[in-house]
């Protein structure tokens, strides 16, 4: 029997460094440890992989709430052992899970009691010989990405501040900008899916996050990247919010140039909203968008030209991400903005700053992120998530303390969302057809609000065909 070491969870992060398997020796074992499977994957992965028992210790995600204590975690290092672990899994039916970032906010989606396959050593960045594409692996962070394609004069679309990973941002937002997905079916076949191969696996998997397999990598469309960009952020006082909100929807209706871009958080305060803007403009001067934001009195101001890794950077994401004891992202699109949706996202802002001083507990935080996004359905292609329109996602970041406050903050989520869908739909800017972007969505959203109900329904054949087995409903995810 192979045996397995039982780290500590300090041990278990200097265990990334490594290159084989971590062996030492497991003693009992209580219910709910998978130790059986977790042996055989040990004795079947290459040394490309670690396999450890941690103790009293979880992988780690942007939410405390997101954290369980698994069997056992599984860092692999190859496709094949990706393969191997699937197979055993399937044959066990064991409960597992597939980290990428773990930056979901949903419980159970990334995290498991039973096997946590983390993809951190497929970490790989790759350009190819004529500089057109990038081969990414799917355990790399958006901000390794980019520090290792500095000085190559070329950037993939990814994600904004320190922490996210590839894989959830991927099989999203960005999934256009994807020329093929390297993956791993539920039965341990190695494949590879593109607008000419397996098509229908290439669809669901933008937008249909983690249902189909375990993606290990994609191939990357690469762009020009100057040496330096324009940006930073701004933090703005409570007096300066609707100043701010007038200059964000004075960008969104005269802003052309698709370098320039920002997003503006509210975030709720007992001393009413204060707000904080992102500002990017792959140039490194200062764009003429940025004007509307000149004179409005702030509290920091970090924007200059650096180089784009340093941008991403700036944000203190680090910082934020340590208070997040327990939370979620929730969400709704619609097809403008106007001033009235932005003044009803400020007064639910300021209601909520309200709550806020008057809850007990830790660490709560009440943010809206109004992204202005140009017109980037026009770059659609044949992708589980719809978005021809264009549809511009508002997104609600909540955290808080007590596990026992996580009723109250989940109703006041979904309860915010209903009331600013009233108004957006008396704006006209808002239909019951729109669907939600899935990397903000609450963990009990259907299929169907999701993705459409055609969308839906290719889905689930897509599903029936590849995992007849129902491997993948062994891990969490949105139901299909």
């Amino acid at each position: 029997m192979t045996a397995i070491r039982i780290l500590s969870c300090l041990a278990l992060l200097l265990s990334t460094a490594t290159s084989s398997v971590v062996v030492g020796e497991i003693r009992g074992g209580r219910p709910g440890q998978l130790v059986e499977v977790c042996t055989e994957i040990a004795a079947r992965v290459s040394t490309n992989s670690a396999v450890v028992l941690p103790r009293g210790c979880s992988a780690r995600h942007w939410f405390q709430s997101s954290n369980q204590l698994p069997s056992c975690i599984v860092q692999v290092g190859s496709p094949d052992d990706v393969s191997s672990i699937l197979k055993i899994i399937g044959k066990h039916q064991a409960p597992f899970a597939v980290m990428s970032g773990g930056h979901t906010s949903n419980p159970g989606f990334s995290s498991t009691s039973g096997v946590h396959i983390s993809l951190e050593r497929l970490n790989q960045v790759v350009v190819s010989a004529d500089k057109t594409t990038a081969e990414i692996g799917f355990g790399a962070r958006w901000s390794e990405v980019f520090a290792k394609l500095e000085g190559t004069g070329l950037n993939v679309v990814g994600g904004r501040v320190v922490g996210p990973g590839v894989g959830g941002f991927t099989l999203g937002l960005t999934c256009d900008t994807v020329k093929n997905f390297n993956v791993v079916l539920p039965n341990g076949t190695m494949t590879t899916a593109s607008a000419t191969e397996n098509k229908d696996l290439f669809f669901a998997l933008k937008g249909g996050l983690n249902r189909f397999g375990i993606v290990t990598s994609a191939t990357f469309f690469t762009h020009p990247q100057p040496g330096q960009v324009f940006g930073g952020y701004a933090m703005y006082p409570a007096s300066s919010t609707s100043a701010v909100l007038n200059a964000t929807m004075q960008f969104y209706e005269n802003s052309v140039d698709p370098k320039t871009q920002i997003i503006t958080t509210t975030a709720a305060s007992p001393l009413g909203p204060t707000t904080l803007v992102l500002f990017f403009h792959d140039e490194p001067r200062k764009p003429p968008a940025f004007k509307y934001f000149d004179g409005i009195p702030s509290l920091v101001n970090t924007l200059r030209a650096r180089r784009f890794s340093d941008f991403v950077a700036v944000f203190p994401s680090q910082v934020v991400e340590m208070t997040n004891l327990r939370g979620a992202f929730a969400t709704m699109s619609t097809s403008k903005l106007t001033a009235p949706f932005l003044e009803a996202i400020k007064a639910e802002t300021a209601a909520f700053g309200k709550i806020v001083s008057s809850r007990q507990g830790r660490g709560i935080r009440v943010n809206y992120d109004i992204e202005p996004f140009t017109e980037y359905g026009k770059f659609e292609t044949d992708s589980a998530y719809l978005h021809s329109h264009s549809p511009l996602p508002l997104n609600l970041f909540f955290s808080w303390g007590r596990e026992a406050e996580d009723g109250f903050w989940f109703s006041q989520m979904r309860a915010s969302i209903e009331r600013l869908k009233t108004v957006a739909i008396q704006e006209g800017i808002y239909s019951n057809d729109f669907t939600q972007f899935p990397n903000y969505a609450l963990a009990n959203t259907t299929a169907e609000e999701l993705y459409g109900a055609s969308n839906a329904a290719r889905l689930r054949k897509i599903r029936a065909d590849i995992d007849p087995l129902n491997i993948m409903s062994l891990t969490g995810g949105y139901e299909i």
